[in-house]
């Protein structure tokens, strides 16, 4: 049962990526986040209790942008991929936060197999 409470949802940027993060990593061919290391630039699959280095929160104009850093499996359709982790996270988001609007941004970094 449902029931409308007056009042504001804030919601923290931590708390979007990692609930994004969450919903990346249900998403068919997603092996994980990625981030750079600062000491050789290369990106690197990153352990769950990490998933919020490899996303960017940035509010602009009261509008949430979403980037999300990916390593995805070799042989996945890297569109559709990308299209599934959008609609995911924008799904999640919308559901808890009640985010209407929300762009989401994929970066595929690497492909593993």
């Amino acid at each position: 049962m449902m029931h409308n409470v007056p009042g504001e949802l804030k919601v923290s940027n931590d708390c979007i990526a990692d609930l994004a993060g969450r919903a990346a990593l249900e998403c068919y061919g997603v092996v994980g986040m990625a981030a750079a290391d600062p000491q050789d630039g290369l990106m690197h699959l990153l352990p769950m209790y990490r998933l919020r280095r490899g996303i960017d929160v940035e509010v602009i104009d009261a509008v949430p942008h979403v980037v999300l850093h990916v390593i995805v499996e070799q042989g996945v359709n890297l569109a559709r991929v990308s299209e599934n982790l959008t609609s995911a996270v924008r799904f999640v988001l919308s559901k808890i936060c009640e985010l209407s609007n929300v762009e989401v941004s994929v970066h595929i970094e690497d492909i593993r197999h």
